[in-house]
């Protein structure tokens, strides 16, 4: 599946220029490409910028066929197949890839097809294993399921965040991501919420380490960040992943103190600095 994206750059000549670095933003669950622009505008002056709509999400949501939804599967490997397809049509690699959340099983699924086509990987607050890759486990998976389809007002959905949500940073970027229905004026999402659901079933009994291990085996740089403050990756789960690649020095840790879930957006500037950090270093 091709999909959606929006790209930023300093000029349509970086396209095939190889001395612009070309980076790729995978966002989280709920996310599309665009919540990358805070990110982007950063950046856009010296690297080209690639954001992608994963499947589900934004306007690479899977079509309808003769009034009834096309089958379609939503684990880590379909969606690492969708950017390696994307990728491949736009020619956007080598590449580095920065994965937040769910992105980061769809980095190291697209990585494990094409480590020739990776340059590095800055993986975002997500533990390798699990329904929800750590710590909210189900409590996503039933917050997810009770989600309305739509809000009348802002103040209608935030009072159901609160009341809800498992972590206050989801839903912070749920409801950045939010739009208004230009039939109704009522406040939707733009994903598909059965999507979601069988994302986060098909990520249950999937580990990601053993990609992680065998794509750091390459010496692909891969960063890996928590937020101190995340609910979503525990800090106890964080710790035992940092010591069994000990043994591994193309695998790096680091914990942001002042940040949560959202790591990238509420630590805009020191993430930004840490990006342009890692691709300097193999300039």
């Amino acid at each position: 599946m091709k999909l959606h994206f929006v790209r930023w750059n300093p000029s349509p000549e970086s396209h095939t220029s190889p001395k612009v670095p070309k980076i790729v933003f995978l966002h989280g669950m709920g996310g599309t490409g665009a919540l990358w622009r805070p990110i982007a505008v950063h950046l856009e002056s010296k690297m080209d910028v690639l954001a992608l709509d994963q499947r589900g999400h934004g306007r690479s949501q899977v079509p309808t066929h003769s009034g009834s939804r096309i089958e379609t599967h939503y684990t880590p490997l379909d969606y690492g197949r969708d950017i390696v397809e994307t990728l491949e049509a736009l020619e956007f690699h080598p590449t580095w890839m920065v994965g937040h959340s769910m992105g980061v099983r769809s980095a190291m699924a697209c990585a494990h097809l094409k480590p020739e086509w990776i340059k590095g990987l800055i993986l975002v607050d997500l533990g390798f294993s699990g329904v929800a890759g750590g710590g909210l486990g189900e409590n996503l998976a039933r917050f997810i399921r009770v989600l309305p389809q739509e809000f009348i007002s802002r103040e209608e959905a935030r009072s159901f965040m609160e009341q809800n949500c498992p972590d206050p940073s989801i839903a912070q970027y749920l409801m950045a991501v939010s739009v208004r229905d230009p039939r109704t004026g009522h406040l939707i999402f733009p994903f598909d919420h059965s999507a979601l659901i069988q994302t986060i079933y098909a990520a249950r009994d999937v580990s990601i380490r053993h990609w992680v291990r065998e794509v750091g085996s390459q010496n692909i740089p891969i960063i890996i960040l928590r937020g101190a403050k995340s609910l979503v990756w525990s800090h106890e789960e964080y710790i035992k992943e940092r010591e069994s690649f000990s043994d591994l020095p193309s695998v790096k840790f680091m914990e942001f103190e002042d940040a949560g879930h959202g790591l990238p957006f509420e630590q805009r500037q020191n993430f930004v600095s840490l990006i342009e950090r890692c691709i300097q270093d193999q300039v």
